[in-house]
């Protein structure tokens, strides 16, 4: 059986913005890596969205500098990611946000 292979937008905004492509998994990887680095208790947060406890949530952290703002759309969790220098915008389809809460 053929595995279906789904990627999301990634933009990356540096000096100059770059748009590239990534699975699910990599950009799920990519949150709980921000998580280790920042110390956000993301997996909480996504499950309160998930939930339909918020529709939204932004956190800022000064030392290490970062910032999150996830927000739930109909059926994709839209994901900002601020951190020195750079801004990382994705959005990941729901039942890919609700994998992060298992691992």
């Amino acid at each position: 059986m053929v595995e279906q292979m789904r990627l999301s937008r990634v933009s990356i905004r540096e000096t100059k913005e770059k748009t590239d492509y990534a699975k699910s998994e990599t950009l799920v990887e990519s949150l709980n890596a921000f998580r280790a680095t920042c110390g956000v208790p993301i997996q909480r947060y996504v499950r309160d969205i998930l939930e339909g406890k918020i529709d939204s949530i932004s956190f800022t952290k000064d030392k290490p500098y970062c910032y999150l703002f996830a927000r739930r759309f109909e059926r994709l969790l839209s994901v900002t990611i601020k951190e020195s220098g750079r801004v990382i915008d994705f959005s990941l389809p729901l039942l890919d946000a609700e994998k992060m809460l298992i691992a």
